[in-house]
This record gives C-alpha cells, structure tokens and sequence, in this order.
C-alpha cells in the first residue's frame, strides 16, 4: 500500500527567486517534477513530490515560490509559500548570493530542523554562495556529481536524532505482544467502496506488528463476535459514531476506544483535547468543525451532520461554521475547534493547529473524543498519553 501524505515526513524547500528551489527538487527526486525557468515567479502554487530516502522511508518534498518574490501576484505567492512551514518537518533553506536571510527568523521560531543548501556548485556564483556564508556550514550540492545521496543521509540522521520526531504509535501502550484486539468497523456510506477507511487500515497494520490478535466485525456482529472468544478481548476500538452502543454490549474488562481517539494521539495533542472537551459543560456561542477529506459530505456524515445534530440538541442556539481540507480560518471568534481525526494530516500540520488554539486559549478536540463526551462515557474510555 502506497504510504499516503500524512505519513511522509515532509521536507520544504525555501529560498530567494532563482536560488535554485525547483532545479534542488528535480535533481533530488530524478524527475522534472518542477519548470525550471530564469523568469522570476515561475513556481507558483507549492509543488509536491513524494518519494522515498532509504533509512528513513517515505518523504515529501516541497517547493515553494521565492520568498522575496516582487512579481505579479507576489503576495498570494508568497502567502502560500509561508503556510508551508507549519507543514513541514524538515526546512531545506537554498542559499544565494543576494539572500539577506531576514526569513530564517521566521524558520528558526518554529524549533524545525533547518538544513542550509549552497546550491550551484558546478557553476562560478556556487563558490560565492559557499564563501558568503561559510559560517553556516551549508551543505555543497554539485548537479553533476551523487551529492543528493549525501544530502539524504543528513536529513535522515537529524530528523532521526529531533525526539519530537522519533515515530508515534497508534495504539501506544494500550496494547501489548499476544494482546486480543477487537475494531468494530461499521462500513457506511462514505466508506470508499471495497477498501477500508485509512486510520482502520494504518491500526490493522500496527497490531500486526505488534504480534497481537486482530479481529475485524460489524457492529451488527459484534456480539457474536465476543461470545465466539474464549476470553474477553484485551481492547475494542471502535469507530466513534457507534461508540455508545459498543460500550452497552462490550465485555466489563475489556476495554474500550475509538479510531479517532487514537489518531488525536498520534496525530495530535490528546491531553490537550480531553481537556478541551470539557467546555461543553458549559453554555457556548461559537463551534468551528475541522474536517481535514474534502469528501462532499453525505446524509449520515459524522461531521456535517451526526456531530452538529449532537451539539444543537444540547445548545440549540449555537452556531457552528465549518472548514474542509487545508483552510483554517481566523479562529478568534470560536468557543472550540473539533477536528477530525486528521489520518490525511501529517502531526506536524495538526500540531501546527493544536499550538495556534494554545497561544489563543481557544480549546480544541477531536470528533471521537466529542461524541465519547456527548454521550456521557469519556471516563470509561481509553487513550493513550
């Protein structure tokens, strides 16, 4: 299975027009993915390439319009530009010679990894760019020689070394080796037709390698399916919107989560979102709804639909607006932000939201973690920290 883009670790590409962006991203990848043009304002919209670095696995790089880009449409250009950062795992900075790099203020708030580049090097202005800021230790990219295996190797070993990115695991501890796992895993609607959704795909795959016993069933099977095991099973997950009534039927020992709860740990900030959550104690004016798919949503959509039909008959006055895939509107005006599980979402975009909510004091969650509230049995589910 093809890894999709919220599991690659993403690498942005930034630098001056015609430092040499777009020219880096084909002599990396080995395709013209990008046009190379000595017109400034060639690269647009930010151009995405995936592949894969050996010892690190899947990635995707990332080029983006110049950053001191003065041409037609400049400011939408370079506003793109920046909305990458908060993507971005990794920062490849291209240096060149008339870089006054007043934006690497802007790079180094973000506590990333940033690699500097001194491209061109089998060109004159290559040996400028490295004697100009020899101080940063930027790595020389020679197009004609195997310089871009080396230049793997040193994103693979310092994002390997950052603790914030040694890879998170979707079950955590709640699940250990020999461990019997039951996913109830209603398919509706918006199911893509005989495939599974990803986060039940990428959950599957984790207890596998965990040696555990996986078991998959249908709500409409799941009593059946406990009272054929010989033994309560160690943990049920679930999807969300049936949470309630797998909690009626599941077994008092074994424990009970959601997918959706196991991805705001994975993908997010868990602890944050419990937390959050917990305003709906109270009277609140504001909701905004964060679905990351761009599916069009269906008559039973979870959040559409389910979620806010939840949310009104609670408080039938608030208002509740709606965001779909990367757009994140000005949030200011918001009571709390509920997200989606974000399985399309790599963590740092999400963690990205989590620290914009935090520095407004805007509470956020997730939508497994609402309706587990909504429903009254958030202390009777588990999660991971």
């Amino acid at each position: 299975m093809r890894a999709s883009q919220g599991e690659r670790v993403h690498i942005a590409i930034f630098g001056n027009t015609n430092s040499g962006k777009s020219t880096l991203l084909n002599y990396l990848t080995g395709e013209d993915t990008a046009i190379v043009s000595k017109t400034h304002g060639t690269t647009t919209d930010p151009i995405k390439k995936a592949m894969e670095i050996h010892g690190l696995g899947p990635v995707l790089f990332i080029d983006t319009a110049g950053i001191n880009d003065k041409t037609n449409l400049s400011n939408e250009r370079v506003e793109k530009s920046i909305k990458v950062i908060d993507k971005a795992d990794i920062f490849l900075y291209l240096l060149s010679t008339d870089d006054d790099l007043s934006f690497i203020e802007s790079l180094k708030k973000e506590n990333k990894p940033i690699i500097y580049v001194a491209p061109k090097q089998d060109l004159d202005e290559g040996v400028k760019i490295l004697e100009k800021f020899k101080d940063l230790n930027p790595i020389p990219i020679d197009r004609t020689s195997n310089d871009k295996y080396k230049l793997f190797d040193i994103i693979r070993d310092i994002y390997q070394e950052k603790e914030d990115n040694k890879k998170p695991s979707i079950t955590g501890n709640l699940v250990d080796k020999g461990d019997t796992v039951v996913l109830v895993m209603p398919q509706d609607k918006a199911a893509p037709k005989d495939r599974l959704i990803k986060p039940q795909v990428m959950t599957i795959r984790e207890l596998i390698d965990k040696n555990a016993t996986c078991i998959s069933t249908s709500l409409e099977n799941f009593e059946n399916c406990i009272k054929s095991l010989k033994n309560p099973p160690d943990l049920i997950i679930t999807d969300s919107k049936v949470f309630l009534d797998v909690y009626k039927l599941k077994p008092e020992e074994s424990r009970l989560t959601s997918f959706s709860v196991l991805m705001s740990g994975f993908k997010g900030d868990v602890s944050y979102f419990m937390e959050s959550v917990k305003v709906l104690d109270h009277e609140i004016d504001n909701i905004l709804i964060a679905e990351v798919c761009t599916h069009p949503p269906i008559e039973e959509d979870i959040g559409t639909v389910k979620i806010p039909k939840m949310l009104k008959s609670k408080y039938p006055d608030v208002n509740i607006d709606f965001a779909r895939g990367e757009d994140f509107p000005d949030i200011e005006k918001y009571d709390l932000i509920i997200e989606c599980g974000s399985c399309m979402f790599n963590r740092a975009s999400v963690i990205s939201r989590v620290k914009k909510c935090k520095e407004k004091a805007i509470p956020m969650t997730n939508y497994g973690i609402t309706i587990a509230y909504l429903k009254g049995i958030l202390d009777k589910i588990d999660y991971q920290v």
